[in-house]
């Protein structure tokens, strides 16, 4: 178990240096905190709709969650400060958040489709590239 818990994680991050936190990141660290928490809030309204209510619209409720953890990964990356490569992995699951949120907002049309395709590709790109740095590693 402690092997597992000392095993890097599949975003590996950038080393943290402490610095004395300025006015801007601490706005930014709790905006970023406070879409996460309506992210979370959002998700589980969702899942009670779901079972409870069906009185709402779907499409705004589902595409909730999406956007606002999308937008927090993004507010994320700027307090961690990536390297290059780990902010451009960081983007595109950003985006296909992002995404993902606005197709479930769009009418069923060839657009929506196309799009969904989009996510969908975005997300194989990111977990196959998640993958493949990880044999990288073992292989080492």
């Amino acid at each position: 178990m402690n092997n597992l818990l000392n095993q890097d994680t599949a975003y590996p991050s950038s080393p943290i240096v402490k610095q004395q936190p300025t006015r801007t990141s601490k706005i930014l660290h709790l905006f970023t905190q406070s879409i996460v928490i309506l992210a979370f809030i959002t998700g589980t309204g969702l899942l009670l709709c779901d079972l409870l209510l069906n009185a709402f619209p779907h499409a705004p409720i589902s595409a909730a969650p999406l956007l606002f953890i999308g937008v927090a990964y993004l507010g994320f990356q700027a307090i961690i400060r990536p390297t290059p490569l780990d902010l451009f992995k960081a983007l595109i699951v950003s985006t296909a958040f992002i995404l993902w949120g606005v197709d479930q907002l769009l009418p069923a049309s060839w657009f929506a489709t196309t799009l969904g395709d989009v996510v969908i590709t975005l997300y194989v790109i990111d977990l196959g590239w998640i993958m493949l740095d990880r044999l990288k590693q073992r292989k080492k």
